[in-house]
């Protein structure tokens, strides 16, 4: 397994990581953002734009600028698990569980038997291309992917705990869009029902010892996550940061403009 910056260990030792969601499939866009320093990439199957052949150019472009490449799976599809494991990702961030049962069914299809049922290739990218002669268990241990699940919807909130105790299960990423729709509040990711939501499940998740991860749009909203105990920090989406990037400069003109109002011999 690539495995940029110590990705995997680093995380189970609960270091803060900072990573970002791409629904852009542009590799070059993903070589960009990595190299400015984020620890990991988030790449979205789910709301995002890739297929598998512009996945794997951005997980080689991730890895290429010295960050861990995470993709979400759309759904629990074993083939799904297979085919993103074997481009070599570092881990999977599987959406929509709604129980234990689920937790457990995302570990299977990213553990290797006896623990699973993905399958084992070693010509892949994530082997590197080339079988060895003998495979250890502590081999396939090393190799293994995080795994992470979104908790963003009522019955996977009130199957936390049963959530938090499933094995091999090394992220919990409190998803807060999808939790204030089912929540009643609309899309108001500041409302006190979901502020109240990621408050108490953030504590079950570090009670349980489990990475918790969210996601931080500033400043203030990071040290509020980090004053919660999260550690797995995803700053924004790429397509809304280039949008801010490019809004200051309009909303800056705009307002010069209307400030500065030319009359017919300055023109």
């Amino acid at each position: 397994m690539i495995a940029p910056k110590d990705f995997l260990h680093r995380l189970r030792r609960d270091e803060v990581l900072l990573g970002t969601w791409s629904i852009i499939a542009n590799a070059t866009i993903v070589e960009i953002m990595c190299m400015a320093g984020l620890d990991f990439v988030i790449l979205d199957l789910e709301h995002g734009v890739y297929d598998f052949g512009t996945l794997e150019n951005a997980i080689r472009s991730a890895q290429g600028a010295g960050a861990a490449a995470l993709v979400r799976v759309p759904d629990l599809t074993p083939a799904t698990f297979q085919r993103v494991l074997d481009l070599g990702a570092q881990g999977v961030v599987v959406p929509q569980v709604r129980s234990a049962e689920d937790a457990a069914d995302a570990v299977r299809c990213a553990r290797w038997y006896p623990d699973g049922g993905r399958g084992y290739n070693p010509f892949t990218r994530a082997s590197k291309y080339a079988a060895p002669p003998t495979v250890s268990g502590s081999d396939l241990i090393s190799g293994l992917p995080a795994v992470a699940v979104i908790i963003e919807n009522i019955e996977a909130y009130e199957d936390l705990g049963e959530i938090c105790a499933t094995p091999g299960l090394d992220v919990i990423y409190l998803g807060i869009y999808d939790m204030s729709l089912a929540l009643g509040c609309d899309g108001d990711t500041q409302h006190p029902k979901v502020r109240a939501f990621v408050e108490t499940a953030a504590a079950q998740v570090r009670s349980a010892g489990k990475t918790l991860g969210m996601m931080v749009r500033d400043d203030v909203s990071a040290e509020f996550a980090l004053k919660l105990g999260a550690s797995m920090l995803v700053w924004s989406v790429d397509s809304h940061m280039i949008w801010r990037a490019f809004r200051g400069p309009v909303e800056a003109i705009s307002r010069r403009t209307e400030q500065i109002q030319p009359t017919k011999g300055d023109v």
